[in-house]
C-alpha cells in the first residue's frame, strides 16, 4: 500500500489508499435531509419535547442521531479506516451503496415507529438497521484484521476499532428495546435502565469515542494545534471503553452506588477530553480562527454543559432537564462537531481527488467559500440558542424546528455547492470519482 506523508501530527496518512469520493459523499449529502424530518417533526408534533418518553422526542432523537449523525460518522468511517488505519473496505463502492439505502431506510422506520407507535414499522426499521450495520462491522472487522501494522503516531487506529465495538453494543441493546417496544419481549431490566444503556453506549462509548479519534488527527492537522497529550491519546478510549462495560454491569445487576461512582468517573473522562481539546485550541497558530474552528469549539462547550446538566437530571426529577441535556449533546455538541469537520473534510476530499487524477484543483476555500460556512454556522448556533429555549419552553418547538429545517437546508446547499464546484473544476466526464 502506497503511503503518503503529511507531517506535523499526523505522519503515515495513506491518502492514495482513500475510496473513491463518491462512496463518502452520498451519506454527506443524505444526513441533512434527516435534520430537516427532525425539524418538521417539531414543528408539526404537539408536545414534542415536555419529556424525554414523548413519541415526537423518540422520533426526533433517532432522526438526529441515526439519520444525521450515524450517517456522517458512518461515511467518515469509510474514507478513514483505509487511509490512517490501512484498513481498506472490501468492494468500498458496494458497501457504500447497501450501507447507505439501509441506514437511510432503516433509520426512516425506526423514527417512524416510534413516532407514530407503529410496532411493525419500528420492527421493520430497527431490523433493517440491525442487518445493514451488523453488515457494516463484519466488512470493517475483516478490513481490519487484514490491515498492515500502521505508521501513525497516533492512538487512532486503534481507537475506531474501539468504537466500532461501542457501537456493536450500541447496536445490541439498540435491538432488544425494539423488540420490547414492539413485539413485547423486554430483557429483565427496568425499561429507564435499558434505555440509558443503549444511550450510554451510543453516545460515551461510540459516538465519543469515534469523536476523540478523529480529533486527535483532524484538531492538531485543521485547527493548527499542538498534539493532544500522549497519556491521553494512550489510554482515554480503553479507559472509557472498560468504565462503560463496569457501568453497564452495575446497572443492570441493581449496585446503584457502584453505578453511579462508574457514571462519574465516565463524565470525569469525557470532560477531560473537552476540556484539553479547549486548551489545545486556545493554543492555536491560526492567527485568526475560521467559522468551522469556531463552530468546533462552540460543540465542546455544549458538550461540556450537557455533562453538567446530565448531573443536575440524575438529582432532580423535573422532565425539562433530560430534554436540555439531549439538545445540548446531540445538536449542539455532537451535531456540530460533525458540522464543523465536514465543512473541513468535504472540501479537502474533494481537492483530493482533483489532485490525484492529474487536475490543477482550485484552493479549497474557493470549493467552499468562507462567506458560506459562516453564515450557515450562525444559523447553527442560533437554532442551538432556541432548542436550549425550547427545552425549557416546550412551545417553542415549532420556532426551534423551523429553524433546525433552516439549518439543515443550509447545510445541505453548501455541500451541494462543494459538489458543483468539484465538478466544474473537472475537465471531463471521464474522469472517475
Amino acid at each position: 500500500m502506497s503511503r503518503s506523508t503529511s507531517g506535523g501530527a499526523n505522519p503515515g496518512l495513506g491518502y492514495d489508499a482513500a475510496p473513491p469520493l463518491s462512496a463518502p459523499l452520498r451519506f454527506f449529502l443524505t444526513a441533512p435531509l434527516f435534520g430537516i424530518a427532525a425539524g418538521l417533526v417539531l414543528i408539526g408534533g404537539s408536545g414534542v419535547l415536555e419529556s424525554r418518553w414523548t413519541p415526537g422526542a423518540l422520533a426526533v432523537v433517532h432522526l438526529f442521531a441515526v439519520g444525521f449523525l450515524l450517517q456522517i460518522m458512518l461515511g467518515a468511517l469509510i474514507q478513514i479506516l483505509p487511509v490512517v488505519a490501512g484498513a481498506s473496505l472490501p468492494s468500498p463502492l458496494r458497501v457504500a451503496r447497501l450501507l447507505h439505502v439501509g441506514l437511510s431506510l432503516g433509520a426512516a422506520g425506526l423514527a417512524g415507529g416510534l413516532g407514530y407507535a407503529q410496532p411493525d414499522l419500528l420492527i421493520g426499521g430497527a431490523g433493517l438497521l440491525g442487518i445493514t450495520l451488523a453488515g457494516f462491522l463484519a466488512c470493517a472487522a475483516y478490513a481490519v484484521a487484514l490491515a498492515p501494522a500502521t505508521t501513525m503516531a497516533s492512538r487512532t487506529p486503534r481507537d475506531l476499532r474501539l468504537a466500532l465495538s461501542a457501537l456493536a453494543v450500541a447496536l445490541a441493546l439498540g435491538l432488544a428495546l425494539a423488540l420490547g417496544l414492539g413485539r413485547g419481549l423486554y430483557l429483565p431490566l427496568p425499561f429507564p435502565v435499558q434505555v440509558d444503556l443503549h444511550a450510554g453506549w451510543a453516545l460515551l462509548g461510540w459516538a465519543g469515542i469515534i469523536l476523540a479519534a478523529t480529533s486527535w488527527v483532524v484538531v492538531p492537522m485543521f485547527h493548527i494545534t499542538p498534539s493532544y497529550p500522549l497519556a491521553l491519546t494512550r489510554y482515554w478510549a480503553p479507559i472509557m471503553l472498560v468504565v462503560l462495560a463496569v457501568w453497564s454491569l452495575s446497572s443492570a445487576a441493581g449496585f446503584s452506588s457502584l453505578a453511579t461512582i462508574m457514571l462519574i468517573v465516565l463524565l470525569a473522562c469525557a470532560g477531560a477530553f473537552l476540556g484539553t481539546t479547549l486548551y489545545l485550541q486556545s493554543r492555536t497558530r491560526r492567527s485568526t480562527p475560521d467559522a468551522p474552528f469556531r463552530a468546533f469549539r462552540l460543540a465542546m462547550i455544549a458538550l461540556l454543559a450537557s455533562i453538567g446538566v446530565l448531573v443536575i437530571s440524575n438529582l432532580s426529577d423535573a422532565a425539562h432537564w433530560p430534554v436540555l441535556a439531549g439538545v445540548l449533546a446531540l445538536h449542539g455538541g455532537l451535531g456540530g462537531a460533525t458540522s464543523a469537520m465536514l465543512y473541513k473534510i468535504v472540501p479537502f476530499l474533494s481537492w483530493l481527488n482533483l489532485t490525484q487524477t492529474g487536475v490543477k484543483a482550485p484552493n479549497v476555500r474557493k470549493l467552499l467559500p468562507e462567506a458560506r460556512v459562516r453564515a450557515q454556522l450562525r444559523m447553527h448556533a442560533a437554532t442551538l440558542a432556541m432548542l436550549v429555549l425550547a427545552a425549557l419552553i416546550p412551545a417553542l418547538a415549532p420556532l426551534a424546528g423551523l429553524m433546525l429545517v433552516i439549518e439543515s437546508a443550509w447545510l445541505l446547499a453548501n455541500m451541494i455547492f462543494v459538489v458543483k464546484m468539484w465538478r466544474n473544476a473537472r475537465p471531463s466526464p471521464q474522469i472517475p470519482a
